[in-house]
This record gives structure tokens, C-alpha cells and sequence, in this order.
């Protein structure tokens, strides 16, 4: 499976790519084309929607990854990282033999409740900001995010929401303006 996805806190506007958080932030040997690791998770189709299988992949800064599952059928895709909002597919996709590709970035109904932030004219990504990971961007994660910047932390941070190795005031913007608009996650 072939996914396609742009993280808010990490989009370059100017290029159409992402930050190489990775390498950004000192980590082993990461490269220049390589973002952050995300989970990818396939979930049942009906209720109770429980999670079938699941790959942590490596997100490129052009935001494609890359998933080898084995399972054939009908599943939502979700993605989660370590600061972004976890995202479901708008819909079921059908997977089988084939190849599947799935690209969130170019409308924000790819994702279920059209829950994206628009990026650039035509261009969506994740919301970026839920540090405590509870699925909705609020308070807790700017305490978490102003702790943080507070201590000067750097280097791999889920504060660190632009991804820059460095957890300061840059990053407050966009955790401050998702608590302002109430972004929480959707699925069904």
C-alpha cells in the first residue's frame, strides 16, 4: 500500500515537502528524504472497527510511506504520529493482491469528516499538536508543549511540533491556534 500525507507543523510551503525531522534531530542514520516514522493501521470496517494489523513506516519528506500488508478485504486506514491528529480514512478502502495507493494531501474529504487542515491552495495535511496523544487538541498539550519550552528542551521532542530539533515559541502557533478552533479527531 502506497500512502501519501503531509504532517501541518512540518510542511514546507515553499517546496510542497516536509521537514527531515529525522535528521534534524540527530537521529542515527537518518537521511535528508526521511520526515518521521508514523503508524499505519488497518481497522475492521463495521463496528466495533477493531484494529486488524498495523506497520510503523517511514514518512518521507515528499510525504509518501510505504505498507506491506497481507490482508485482504475492507478496512479504514488510520494514521497516527507521535504530534499529529490521528486521521481515518474517509471511507473503507478494499484491499486485495493489488497494489492500493491512498493520498490524503490532495482533498480534505479523504479523511473521515473531512477533518484536515488545508496546507497550500489544493494541498491538506494533519493536524499537528496532539502532544498527549488523547485525540483532541486542547490544554493539556500546550501545558505539555509550554513545560517543554520552559526547560529548553531539544533534539526528538513530540513538542517539537515544527520539527526543527528545538522545542521554543516557534512551535506554539499551531498547537495554540487547533486549542482555539476545538480539533479533535474523527472516525466512525
Amino acid at each position: 500500500m502506497n500512502v501519501k500525507l503531509y504532517i501541518e507543523g512540518y510542511y514546507k510551503t515553499a517546496t510542497g515537502t516536509m521537514e527531515p525531522v529525522l535528521q534534524n534531530q540527530g537521529v542515527a542514520g537518518a537521511t535528508s528524504t526521511q520526515t518521521d516514522s508514523i503508524q499505519v493501521e488497518l481497522h475492521n470496517s463495521s463496528a466495533p472497527y477493531a484494529t486488524v494489523a498495523s506497520q510503523n513506516v517511514i514518512l518521507n519528506t515528499n510525504g509518501t510511506a510505504v505498507c506491506n500488508f497481507t490482508n485482504a478485504g475492507s478496512f479504514y486506514l488510520v494514521i497516527k504520529h507521535r504530534n499529529a491528529l490521528q486521521t481515518w480514512s474517509a471511507n473503507p478502502l478494499t484491499l486485495s493482491g493489488g497494489s492500493l495507493s491512498y493520498d490524503f494531501s490532495n482533498l480534505a474529504s479523504k479523511a473521515y469528516g473531512s477533518n484536515q487542515v488545508q496546507l497550500a491552495p489544493g494541498v491538506f495535511g494533519f493536524f499537528s499538536g496532539d502532544i498527549v496523544v488523547d485525540e483532541n487538541i486542547d490544554l493539556a498539550d500546550l501545558g505539555a508543549q509550554e513545560i517543554d519550552i520552559n526547560n529548553f528542551a531539544f533534539g526528538y521532542y513530540a513538542t517539537d511540533v515544527n520539527g526543527d530539533g528545538n522545542v521554543d515559541i516557534l512551535d506554539s502557533p499551531i498547537v495554540e491556534g487547533n486549542v482555539n478552533n476545538f480539533v479533535f479527531s474523527q472516525y466512525p
